[in-house]
């Protein structure tokens, strides 16, 4: 039986394409974007390293897989942290670490290798958040809390944060950090009370003083008047006639027994309603 050559041709023209087709879904095309480098790895060995661009691969058998890593510098959120300062007072920090990738295979290789990308993200790849990022930055900070005392963190906050930087400054491999962030200061209810105690007795203490102040200056005021009346007794006649003049409504003002001074400037001892 021999077939025709027609139907021989067509046979091998759907072998053909169902081999296209074939070929076709086994391609991968990888799109680096900036800030990002493609590290591209067969058979588990870094071949080489890909800056920002497309690349198309053919690879049936799933040997090759191109990991993307950022190098921009990002912070980590890592939540707050409970330390202990050297006075005993304890609370939480929130602090966010600013890394920067500077070796992309080191940083990459130094933790866990991640088999499935992010559901969400699928082009973004290794970031800030690196698996050990998170007990170094406690362990700096409950360090650094440690060796001072809870006023001198809230007075000077930049202090810590240099401080915890110092200390993970290249802790990362492959990565620095360039800068840690203060987010947060959660201080527990009790320990806020007594701050707020103190700086409320601070301000009465300020204001009680400033009553005193002010007390002794009008009583200042008061001798210096009445030395100028001792010396010179005329100024509490003119005083009396000012006080007469400005006064409104009806006024009564009785002398007693001393209205003899005011007898030279004619002004009667007693005097009801000077309009």
């Amino acid at each position: 039986m021999s077939w025709p050559v027609s139907l021989l041709a067509a046979l091998v023209v759907l072998a053909a394409l169902g081999a296209a087709i074939a070929l076709w879904r086994a391609r991968s095309v990888t799109i680096v974007y900036p800030p990002m480098v493609g590290l591209l790895y067969r058979d588990g060995r870094l071949r080489r390293e890909l800056p920002p661009g497309r690349y198309t691969s053919f690879d049936p058998s799933g040997r090759t897989r191109i990991v993307q890593v950022s190098l921009a510098e990002m912070p980590a959120m890592l939540g707050e942290i409970t330390v202990l300062t050297g006075d005993q007072f304890s609370f939480r920090l929130g602090l966010a670490p600013s890394v920067r990738v500077v070796e992309p295979r080191l940083y990459m290789e130094s933790q866990p290798f991640a088999e499935q990308q992010h559901p969400l993200y699928p082009f973004m790849g290794a970031g800030a958040n690196h698996p050990s990022l998170h007990p170094l930055l406690a362990a700096a900070a409950i360090e650094t809390a440690g060796t001072m005392t809870l006023k001198e963190i809230l007075a000077d906050q930049k202090k810590v944060t240099d401080a915890v930087r110092a200390k993970l400054e290249s802790a990362i491999p492959g990565a620095v950090v360039d800068r840690v962030f203060l987010t947060a200061i959660n201080l527990p209810p009790e320990t806020r009370r007594m701050f707020t105690d103190v700086e409320r007795a601070r301000m009465d203490a300020q204001a009680a003083l400033e009553r005193a102040r002010g007390e002794q200056a009008a009583l200042r005021v008061l001798a210096n008047a009445a030395r100028l009346i001792t010396d010179n007794p005329a100024l509490a006649n003119l005083r009396l006639l000012q006080a007469i003049e400005n006064s409104r409504g009806s006024t009564t003002i009785v002398f007693g027994n001393s209205a003899a001074p005011l007898a030279g400037l004619g002004v009667p001892a007693a005097s009801s309603d000077p309009a």
